[in-house]
């Protein structure tokens, strides 16, 4: 059937100029083919979705006039039917005012995509202007200037991609008199995996002869092989992005790119030796572009070569898991699944008499909380390390976290107040990952800076810290219900469902003291391990302590029955703007030796979130002159 339309294909003129639709099983073998990017081995398919969603904010490519293509199919257009990819729009724009600032005439929406070829006029005043607003800080920059960096970068990014296979496509012929030219007889030229097999021997040889021969030959076996040479580098230039041939060296760590083998065959040090055979590989793909079913049979060979060379070095094994991580979708699933559960305990609220509902919402909770730790697990198990070790991490974790503890609390006082905070929780939480992997656009399963590479006590303090974070803002949640409540007098006849949230917060706030104290002390033990010392009141430190004092300030100031139920809740209120600024706030700061998780437009969403939460917190200290100090009121 493949053959069929190939045939089709050329009889309609459109031959290799118009991408085929592939099929399910080269999408599969691409899909599945290892490449090192950012420092790990990782297949394809992560790095198709990810630069994807980097240049279009989405993982998915939808065309104007054809289907929607998924980031795979899409990654196989650009490298292999490059003009045509220059057509797709697939750059996200927020503000049409970027569009005017480079003298181009925006679409209708002020926020749109568009194509390679709409922006390309526009390219060398984008690229000046990109690299004037660079000089600032990101933080001094206007909304547009940063849209113009950003969309500059993607430009580049784009453009080291969509040439990467110019040079498979690449002829070279050598004309004159020379010993070059006569290893090169060929008149319509040859492809680079020649030229790196012929090639280094007649460098070799002129190198040889160069004291037999007269100075003018000289000079023009020099000026033939330098010409030569220029035209291999050029052709190259494009391909130093994709490092997909593991080395030979077990020792080495660093996969070799197109231009990285190209390069070493000219190397005298290499002896020559490169495998051009790679890179005949890739020309014969680019050869066989134009008909699937032998393009099908190329790719299954190289991608059973780079496979078994991969499975050598042990850097395979988890490639397949990676592919049906995201196949899989469970975190996508669980997001939507919460918000399902938040309505279904909307409707239990407002249907007090319909028994069923109130059993079916716990599992409503459950079922994506469910998708979420299998999703964590599998990423705790295809990187080999803790289930947090970046930022975006920590949002899932710490969701879980909170939508566990929630469904625990509810099992035990049946008042569902805690399982709609699980779902209110969680939706908010997986919406917020969401964002945050969008707005990066970068893989969230990193390689690791060197210190926080993995070890025991690296893996016991983030853990139980992150616990500590999802702990204190869940007993922030809570503690809002019971001041708002108050606030707008709902259930003021029913004390039994304030004394509930109250007790629900004391014992949410002593849960995340003893996660916070024990994260705090082995984050000093793994501190010690790492840069010699225990304690340094480097920020994110002071964050940590900052927390644990402030649990107990609040837990001592109600057992001495200096505050009541509602001042408890206005200490859980403040120790959730505590635990954003350690979580978030102190990444912000750029300094320190925990100065790694910098994200972009963060401090405006924090400093909304400190008004509003101080709002909430003032409104809780004008209720609490309404209730008594002692313990026994909660």
């Amino acid at each position: 059937m493949s053959a069929l339309l190939s045939i089709m294909m050329v009889a309609a003129g459109l031959g290799a100029d118009a991408p085929p639709a592939w099929d399910a099983e080269t999408l599969q073998l691409f899909a599945t083919m290892p490449i090192q990017d950012d420092g790990r081995v990782k297949p394809m398919d992560t790095f198709a979705q990810f630069t994807l969603l980097r240049l279009n904010g989405k993982r998915t490519l939808s065309l104007p006039d054809g289907p929607r293509l998924t980031s795979t199919a899409w990654l196989l257009d650009v490298l292999f039917f490059p003009d045509k990819a220059k057509e797709f729009p697939c750059f996200i724009v927020d503000n049409a005012e970027a569009i005017v600032a480079l003298g181009l005439i925006p679409h209708d929406k002020k926020r749109d995509r568009y194509s390679y070829n709409e922006l390309d006029p526009g390219r060398t005043q984008l690229m000046n202007l990109a690299r004037h607003y660079s000089e600032s800080e990101a933080k001094d920059r206007t909304l547009v200037e940063q849209q113009i960096v950003n969309l500059a970068s993607n430009i580049m990014h784009f453009e080291s991609i969509v040439h990467a296979m110019d040079f498979a496509r690449k002829r070279f012929a050598v004309e004159g008199d020379t010993e070059l030219a006569k290893a090169f007889p060929e008149k319509d030229g040859v492809p680079m995996s020649v030229v790196l097999e012929r090639g280094p021997a007649v460098l070799r040889s002129v190198s040889d002869k160069a004291k037999t021969l007269d100075d003018d030959a000289l000079k023009a076996e020099r000026e033939a092989m330098s010409k030569l040479l220029n035209e291999v580098e050029e052709a190259v230039s494009g391909a130093q992005t994709l490092a997909l041939f593991p080395p030979a060296n077990p020792a080495e760590k660093q996969w070799q790119t197109p231009a990285d083998t190209c390069a070493a065959a000219f190397d005298v040090a290499h002896g020559g030796k490169a495998p051009a055979g790679d890179v005949a590989a890739l020309e014969r793909l680019a050869e066989k572009c134009g008909n699937p079913t032998a393009f099908k049979a190329e790719l299954a060979a190289l991608h059973a070569d780079i496979k078994a060379r991969a499975s050598a070095r042990g850097e395979y094994a988890k490639i397949p898991l990676e592919v049906s991580y995201y196949k899989g979708k469970y975190l996508f699933y669980s997001q939507w699944l919460f918000v399902l559960s938040c309505l279904l305990v909307a409707i239990s609220w407002m249907m007090p008499t319909w028994k069923w509902i109130h059993r079916v919402t716990p599992v409503s909770v459950l079922i994506p909380l469910v998708l979420l730790v299998i999703g964590i697990t599998l990423r705790c198990i295809i990187r080999g390390r803790p289930p947090v070790t970046t930022l975006y991490e920590t949002i899932l974790f710490c969701t879980a976290v909170a939508a566990l503890v929630s469904l625990c609390i509810e099992w035990m006082n049946r008042q569902r107040i805690a399982v709609a905070m699980g779902a209110f929780l969680g939706a908010i939480g997986m919406f917020i990952a969401n964002r945050y992997e969008i707005k990066e656009g970068v893989d969230t399963m990193p390689s690791l800076i060197a210190v926080l590479d993995t070890n025991f006590w690296l893996a016991t303090h983030v853990t139980t810290v992150t616990v500590g974070y999802a702990a204190g803002m869940l007993a922030g949640a809570l503690a809002h219900i019971y001041i708002l409540g108050k606030l707008v007098g709902f259930r003021t006849k029913h004390p039994g469902f304030y004394t509930g949230v109250g007790k629900m917060v004391y014992g949410t706030l002593c849960f995340g003291f003893l996660f916070a104290i024990v994260g705090t002390v082995l984050g000093g033990i793994w501190a010690n391990e790492s840069w010699g010392r225990f304690w340094g009141w480097d920020p994110k430190e002071n964050g940590a302590l900052m927390i644990v004092l402030w649990c107990l300030v609040v837990l001592h100031l109600r057992q001495g029955g200096y505050i009541s139920a509602m001042g408890t809740c206005v200490g859980a209120v403040l120790l959730g703007m505590v635990t954003a600024f350690s979580w978030w706030g102190v990444n912000q700061l750029g300094v320190g030796l925990h100065s790694y998780g910098f994200t972009s437009g963060i401090l405006r969403m924090l400093i909304i979130f400190w008004v509003v939460e101080s709002l909430v917190a003032l409104a809780g200290i004008a209720l609490s002159r309404k209730e008594p100090s002692s313990l026994s009121g909660s």
